[in-house]
């Protein structure tokens, strides 16, 4: 897919595009662990109602994200084939995220959530999908593929350290904040990097045509997501990502509620224990990354999720044990470590299936792919948010902002901790039976060119 004999995209360039993943981590992380709780407490939305207007949402992108993909793979500009749809996701996004991040403290009622959480998901989902399908185009092979994500898994990791820190740089200061002041401020810092990221990436990294494009990109239509869902590998990913996507979901949607009510911490002492979790996320990625090189992609993601599921069992244990950050940290570093290697892989392993799929068919559909793949990440999402939400409230009878009987709140560690554990262990098996190995890779870009993998000119 791209210039075996050519040098790797220099790393002054790879940071550029990773810059991307500022704004997508200011999405990603508040929506789960900060704006979920705030529009089920503070604004008073409620727990079960909340969690079903976003599960609704998140399956409504299942409809969405392939027209999005269809389109960053079907129109191309003089800008190339990416560079055009970031642009014009910034404009949609940043609307959408004053509205949802800055909301009036009264008066919100389920439709003003709904109007701009829908045009929120669009322009995030513009967003992720160009992004993402930029990768197969400037990547050099299938370790390389592994390093653009590494970097831009690693700027997410900080941009999420950044934003964590605001609640405890807030408390420090002696500021008497609520959560309404803290996810205010987490939207302003996601409308100063949206624009800058665009710019830079889009300035300072190539967009060049791939093979398989030129021929087949005007022919794009909905028949291009059956023909993807077909696709045995693309199949075996999507349901990882679903898994992995679910676990990850049920973990960041009750993650305050556990740090306040299981193990007695205040806002700023759960911050920096997130804080801490991403710290380990970002120092452990280069040892994943390692491992895959040294093995295979889908080992090194089995190892992972593995890590991750004993996470859980320590966390049901320690909540036996006692309360207070004492207990809560190694748990949260233990997640935190396994916790960025599953995202990266499945968004490499994407990539190279994107090649095999342009060396049977001719025709290069990354955009369909990612845009598939950040649809499994929104259902699991969804399903963590509507269903986990909706346990809690019924079955365990947990809700915030109220008294709580022990027979509740030991109902929400166990949502905490068995779901995820188990879909993590799920997740490992699933991946286990993967094919596209190194190997098989390297036989398939040769056969698309005596010479190597190369760029058309």
């Amino acid at each position: 897919m791209t210039d075996a004999s050519g040098r790797r995209l220099s790393l002054p360039r790879v940071l550029a595009f990773s810059t991307l993943s500022i704004p997508l981590a200011g999405v990603g992380l508040p929506v789960s662990v900060y704006l979920a709780p705030l529009y089920a407490n503070e604004v008073g939305l409620g727990l079960e109602l909340t969690g079903l207007l976003f599960m609704v949402l998140r399956l409504w992108d299942l409809v969405t994200d392939p027209v999005m993909g269809i389109l960053v793979d079907r129109y191309r500009s003089p800008l190339g084939r990416v560079r055009h749809w970031i642009l014009i996701s910034v404009p949609i996004l940043g609307v959408a995220t004053f509205f949802i991040y800055l909301p009036p403290r009264e008066g919100v009622t389920p439709g003003y959530f709904i109007v701009w959480m829908l045009l929120f998901y669009v322009g995030f989902t513009l967003l992720q999908t160009s992004r993402s399908a930029w990768v197969p185009a400037i990547a050099r092979d299938y370790d390389d593929r592994s390093r653009l994500f590494l970097w831009a898994e690693i700027i997410s990791v900080l941009a999420m350290l950044g934003l964590l820190a605001v609640p405890a740089i807030q408390a420090a200061m002696g500021l008497n904040v609520d959560r309404f002041a803290q996810v205010a401020t987490m939207g302003c810092l996601l409308l100063i990097f949206l624009p800058l990221s665009a710019i830079l990436s889009t300035v300072f990294v190539p967009d060049p045509p791939m093979k398989g494009e030129a021929e087949g990109a005007d022919r794009f239509d909905l028949k291009s997501v059956l023909a993807a869902l077909r696709n045995k590998l693309l199949g075996r990913v999507l349901l990882v990502e679903i898994l992995a996507g679910t676990a990850i979901a049920v973990t960041a949607a009750n993650y305050l509620f556990v740090a306040e009510h299981v193990f007695k911490m205040t806002d700023a002492g759960a911050s920096m224990i997130l804080m801490l979790f991403f710290l380990f996320a970002a120092m452990a990625m280069p040892f994943w990354l390692k491992l895959a090189a040294k093995t295979e992609k889908h080992v090194a993601f089995c190892a992972a999720a593995l890590t991750a599921s004993i996470s859980y069992i320590y966390y049901y244990i320690a909540a036996q044990l006692g309360t207070g950050m004492f207990w809560l940290l190694p748990g949260a570093i233990l997640n935190g470590a396994a916790f960025s290697a599953p995202l990266v892989l499945t968004r490499s392993m994407i990539a190279d299936i994107v090649e095999e799929q342009t060396s049977r068919t001719g025709e290069n559909r990354s955009g369909i792919y990612y845009s598939m793949l950040t649809s499994a990440f929104k259902l699991g999402a969804s399903l963590a948010m509507g269903v986990g939400y909706l346990i809690l409230g019924q079955v365990a009878g947990f809700h915030p902002g109220k008294e709580n009987t022990p027979e509740a709140i030991h109902g929400l560690l166990l949502v905490f901790c068995l779901l995820p554990g188990i879909l993590y262990v799920l997740a490992a098996i699933a991946a286990s039976s993967y094919t596209l190995t190194r190997e098989v890779q390297k036989s398939l870009a040769n056969s698309m060119d005596p010479r190597g993998p190369e760029l058309m000119d």
